[in-house]
């Protein structure tokens, strides 16, 4: 069956939307999928669980604020350039925050969108998916000082003994003030945002 010009012209984008969506599901393992998708969910629980005395009680109006911080849906193009990307860490024992260090967003000659933490002693690296909700997918990898960058083990023989201890996954979005938000790897007790600033 042959549609419409005007009826075809509609459908197109919705594909390509799909598209993006069965993108980063298509790639990633199950295990991490909850991260994504529940992402803000998660992170909030693992703030709750913190005791009164744990450290950085103090902070958490900050790390609360940035979750709940609004969201809006952009192109790719408002990500590129440099940034200053604060980490708050939240443990079972505390909310850790950390200066800000350089993080960068650039696109590839091949059209991958890459995000790189580049400076500090825990690095991160890996590429951003387009999410449905309009937000970003990252599927990466964690390393420390001056170890090569990671990769998200796509290839399932790749998450032996270390693949999956040092994959890193999470939820990317541009805040209507101008900040990114980065929520990762967040299981419910442990989760690290990134504040990301211009």
């Amino acid at each position: 069956m042959r549609l419409p010009a005007v009826a075809l012209a509609l459908l197109l984008p919705a594909i390509a939307h799909t598209a993006d969506e069965d993108g980063w599901r298509a790639v990633m393992h199950d295990t991490h999928e909850p991260m994504i998708d529940h992402a803000v969910e998660r992170a909030t629980s693992a703030l709750d669980g913190l005791a009164d005395d744990t450290y950085g009680r103090s902070d958490q109006t900050l790390a609360r604020a940035l979750l709940a911080a609004e969201p809006k849906a952009v192109e790719y193009e408002a990500l590129l350039g440099d940034w200053r990307c604060r980490s708050l860490q939240v443990e079972p024992n505390g909310l850790f925050v950390y200066p800000a260090f350089h993080c960068t967003i650039a696109l590839t000659e091949d059209g991958v969108l890459i995000f790189t933490k580049i400076s500090g002693s825990q690095r991160r690296h890996g590429q951003l998916y387009p999410h449905a909700a309009g937000g970003w997918v990252f599927l990466g990898g964690r390393s420390v000082n001056d170890d090569p960058y990671r990769s998200y083990p796509f290839d399932s023989e790749d998450t032996g003994s270390d693949g999956f201890a040092n994959a890193s996954v999470g939820r990317v979005e541009l805040l209507k003030d101008g900040r990114v938000r980065m929520i990762l790897d967040a299981d419910g007790e442990r989760a690290e945002l990134y504040e990301l600033k211009r």
